[in-house]
């Protein structure tokens, strides 16, 4: 066992983060930190460039009056070179940017850091990707890839739905046909540690499981190859498409038990004998629905980025999120704490408020007491997963037992965002959201060039600037050195990934310098 000990030196014009019970941290932007990341080899990603390997997969949805296949040359070929000519779904030969990529999940091993990655081609695909990075989150070599979805290659690369594959020489229904899973598997991939055995757990998205069923549980095992999804099977599901019927569970899936509608695991914190898990719960029905009116959002605002992106509002969300803790000691049965408070307000429809906090991950601070990484959004989206900002919240007290886990206070908001997607001006007032300019605060960081991302055309001036403009989420804090964190995080360039299929699903990195100190190094296992 080792602590972190080295790491890169962080500058930068300070920014004070401050709240009613602390004075809590004070973050600078690491100049120039900032990128977008890319991953060597691995499946196929949206865009490969090459002497013998290229192609830039791209595309907008056609209008409902034609039906497939589409002119490329108007609407673009989203799942180009997807499989080759003999069927076989293609890799990635070279250095890629990180589509489609997200949910990280982030750890140290060693002298490098391991990521997990949800790999999810637009109603095609969903697997479990492992990949490591030796210069802090900016580039990832392959490791393997696990729990997949299915085997099977689009009927026609120039339709975005992917209404149909390719199943044995059958065009079979896809992404037309709601007895299939189209690109909902395995996701939100965590690893915990309980009494020396490693788990891996996932979110199974499948309909009428998602956010109600417990976790998928997988054991991870040591191999001579040096990466977490050793051992773990190929496909996380039966598929029986050619024969009909929806995926199933493959027979070593285990499930926890006792969590509460579980969508995502934030964090853990071990404590003797039980270690303490705190996590994102997810109630979808009834969701809101017994609400009073005035806690139930409305249609999203004419100046919502949705709005301003895909041309229509977006309609009510009913989903419920509540920050729980429960605590386990077998890594699979799990005793529930509580609901955390401080977080976020489960009524609240202010635009500049957290209705929902979906995902991010949590360090330990000098004194004992924890901070909290999320990403989070409201009515201005009317999307539970929570991905308008990157913000920042402690813990009110140290922590000696789980229900220290209880109760936070948010330091980065709405207003004061350490990352943000695009900013909106609301004209009545007029009010900008956020009101402030987020810390990492950068214009042009995506990689793609127009004639990559045609035919889609931006929307205007200010806007789909960056790969993260339209939707930031699940940032993975790690950290670097005594005066440094890490994130690793997700983006998308526009709210929804129909609107530019050339440019959605993306990992993104950048560096805080904080006081010497302040966050306390875990103890990080060179093997596990």
């Amino acid at each position: 066992m080792t602590r972190l000990l080295f790491g890169t030196a962080a500058a930068g014009v300070l920014l004070a983060a401050a709240s009613t019970a602390h004075a809590g941290s004070t973050f600078s932007f690491v100049p120039d930190s900032l990128t977008e990341s890319v991953i060597e080899h691995g499946p196929w990603t949206l865009h490969q460039s090459g002497q013998h390997f290229h192609h830039d997969a791209s595309g907008i949805v056609p209008p409902g009056s034609l039906t497939p296949p589409y002119n490329p040359a108007l609407y673009g070929t989203p799942y180009a070179d997807y499989c080759s000519a003999s069927g076989e779904t293609t890799i990635n030969h070279g250095k890629s940017v990180m589509q489609p990529y997200y949910f990280p999940f982030v750890r140290r091993r060693g002298a490098v850091l391991e990521g997990l990655f949800d790999y999810r081609p637009r109603n095609e695909q969903e697997a479990t990707v492992a990949a490591i990075s030796t210069d802090w989150g900016a580039t990832w070599q392959f490791r393997g890839k696990a729990l997949a979805l299915n085997s099977y290659c689009p009927w026609d690369a120039t339709d975005p739905d992917n209404l149909n594959v390719n199943v044995n020489g059958v065009k079979t229904a896809y992404g037309s046909s709601s007895a299939n899973a189209g690109d909902n598997g395995l996701g939100h991939a965590f690893v915990l540690s309980v009494k020396g055995k490693q788990r891996i757990y996932h979110l199974n998205r499948a309909d009428g499981h998602i956010d109600s069923d417990q976790l998928v549980v997988h054991p991870l095992h040591r191999g001579e190859e040096d990466f977490s999804l050793f051992g773990l099977p190929e496909f996380g599901y039966v598929s029986p498409l050619a024969s009909g019927g929806y995926p199933k569970l493959e027979a070593t899936a285990t499930a926890t038990t006792g969590l509460t509608d579980p969508d995502a695991i934030l964090g853990s914190v071990h404590m003797g004998e039980k270690t303490a898990v705190v996590y994102v719960s997810k109630n979808l029905t009834p969701g809101d629905k017994n609400f009073p009116a005035t806690q139930v959002c409305p249609a999203t605002p004419a100046f919502a980025l949705t709005n301003l992106v895909n041309k229509k509002p977006r309609k009510t969300n009913h989903d419920v999120i509540t920050i729980r803790v429960a605590t386990t000691s077998d890594g699979v049965n799990f005793t529930d704490v509580g609901a955390a408070t401080g977080l976020n307000d489960q009524t609240t429809i202010a635009l500049n408020g957290i209705r929902w906090l979906g995902s991010g991950s949590i360090l330990r601070i000098h004194d004992g007491r924890f901070g909290m990484f999320f990403g989070a959004g409201n009515c201005l989206d009317n999307d539970s997963d929570g991905f308008h900002f990157v913000g920042y919240a402690e813990t009110d007290n140290p922590v000696h037992g789980a229900g220290d886990l209880l109760k936070w206070h948010v330091v980065n908001g709405f207003d004061n965002p350490i990352l943000s997607t695009d900013t909106v001006v609301d004209p009545a007032g007029p009010r900008s959201y956020p009101l402030n300019a987020p810390l990492v605060n950068v214009q042009g960081a995506d990689r793609l060039t127009a004639a990559q991302v045609a035919p889609f055309v931006p929307p205007g001036k200010g806007y789909t600037t960056n790969f993260f403009s339209g939707r930031v989420y699940d940032p993975q804090a790690v950290l670097t050195d005594e005066r440094t964190v890490t994130i690793v995080f997700a983006g998308y360039n526009t709210p929804q990934p129909s609107s530019n299929l050339a440019d959605y699903r993306s990992i993104g990195r950048f560096q805080l310098g904080v006081q010497a100190g302040y966050f306390r190094p875990p103890f990080v296992e060179s093997e596990d």
